[in-house]
């Protein structure tokens, strides 16, 4: 029936020409569709920069949506008037391959014609400036940017109030200035690096409930974030990511203020976790690297009863041992531990972490063997373990000593990633 209901819907679409696919000539005698009038609203472009000298033909004058795939950064270099007949569209989306050449670029001040648009996104390549007639676009819903090399924005977001998603690039000319007060509506923003804004500015988005923020000088304090983050209250997921190379600690105990969190993520340096009793009653998935946290981690969020996933990554923990207590990590139902380099001894009693389905450990070298506990966690469905250790792969087989912690695994893969 449903293999039945796909050819159906497949085939009205082609009847009705839901979406069109445009590829680029690979020769003069291979023109494919280019030149064919359509009706689709929908188009869909894989190939060179001159894709686009195709879509300003007056056939696709109609056309409402654009995805470009692949497309080499001849795009940039060319006059902008291939959209010159797209002037309805409510969805641009391109995207350059990453093999194209790196010398730079602007993004075309055509697309500042498109006052229609609701969607822009620019996977730019090696772009590196945005030009300004972007702040044309006022009723913008989505905007994404990324860029490979260091992107200049302008000034352009002041008058984009309608704004729901805003994806900034990870590499910021040093010389921008964001200006993002205006955006109350905002309700995700990616990529927020305050040495480029106003922190301050978040106190007036109220809306926000995905945020992203990277430090990159360390001058932030505890007192500050918390200060700026406050009125937030509707936040679901945040990430805290500190860069500079001689950052201070944090005292997240802010966190406490989202009740409605449930993905937090910190790559930060903290002396400790906060009590079970001041994190988000609803958080459900964690992630924490770089922290160096010395005091066991597990031991306190093992008593958050809704959580369903942790990470301990790269140096979160600096401890030699850690420890799931009786009853710990009710509804835990992934877990992976990573680059612990201390970690010499981890205990699981008996009836910790009953949900859980997957376990991945790597590269914790320290870490000799695996806790006897685990043979009483009869949900576990796998086990990933990637080490320099080739000890593994004879402990953990038939016939193993340690077999007979894993052997109701269904799924037991070892990797060995070391010299021969």
């Amino acid at each position: 029936m449903h293999d039945m209901m796909r050819e159906v819907c497949l085939y009205k679409a082609k009847e009705e020409k839901f979406l069109q696919f445009i590829k680029v000539p690979t020769s003069s005698t291979s023109t494919i569709n280019a030149h064919t009038p359509t009706r689709s609203r929908r188009l869909a472009v894989h190939g060179g920069g001159n894709a686009f000298d195709m879509l300003g033909r007056k056939n696709n004058q109609k056309a409402r949506s654009v995805l470009g795939f692949g497309l080499d950064s001849n795009l940039w270099k060319q006059s902008g008037q291939e959209f010159r007949n797209l002037q309805l569209l409510r969805v641009l989306d391109l995207s350059l391959d990453y093999k194209s050449d790196s010398r730079g670029g602007r993004i075309p001040s055509s697309i500042g014609k498109l006052i229609h648009l609701r969607y822009l996104s620019l996977d730019m390549g090696w772009a590196t400036h945005v030009h300004s007639s972007l702040r044309n676009l006022k009723l913008l819903i989505y905007l994404k940017l990324e860029s490979y090399k260091s992107v200049h924005l302008p000034s352009i977001f002041k008058e984009m109030v309608e704004l729901r998603f805003l994806r900034l690039p990870t590499l910021i000319d040093a010389k921008t200035k964001l200006e993002l007060g205006n955006l109350v509506n905002l309700e995700c923003l990616g990529g927020f690096q305050p040495e480029y804004g106003s922190i301050t500015d978040f106190l007036r988005m109220k809306r926000l409930r995905s945020l992203q923020v990277i430090l990159l000088k360390g001058r932030y304090t505890s007192e500050v974030l918390a200060s700026s983050l406050c009125e937030l209250r509707d936040l679901e997921d945040l990430r805290l990511i500190d860069q500079s190379l001689f950052g201070g600690t944090y005292d997240v105990d802010f966190v406490c203020n989202f009740i409605h969190l449930r993905h937090l993520e910190l790559e930060i340096r903290m002396t400790r976790l906060p009590d079970h009793s001041r994190l988000p009653p609803h958080l459900a998935h964690i992630s924490l690297y770089i922290c160096k946290m010395e005091e066991d981690p597990l031991q306190i969020l093992e008593k958050l009863l809704h959580l369903k996933s942790v990470v301990l990554g790269h140096r979160s923990f600096v401890g030699r041992k850690m420890v799931c207590s009786k009853g710990g990590f009710p509804q835990l139902c992934n877990l992976e531990i990573s680059f612990l380099v201390n970690l010499e001894e981890w205990i699981v009693e008996e009836g910790s972490m009953p949900c859980l389905r997957t376990l991945s450990i790597w590269y914790c070298e320290k870490l000799e063997e695996l806790p006897e506990g685990l043979k009483y966690i009869t949900s576990l469905k796998e086990l990933k373990i990637t080490d320099r250790n080739k000890e593994w792969k004879t402990k953990l087989v038939p016939g193993g000593e340690s077999y007979h912690k894993v052997q109701h695994i269904p799924s037991v893969q070892l990797h060995y990633r070391g010299e021969e």
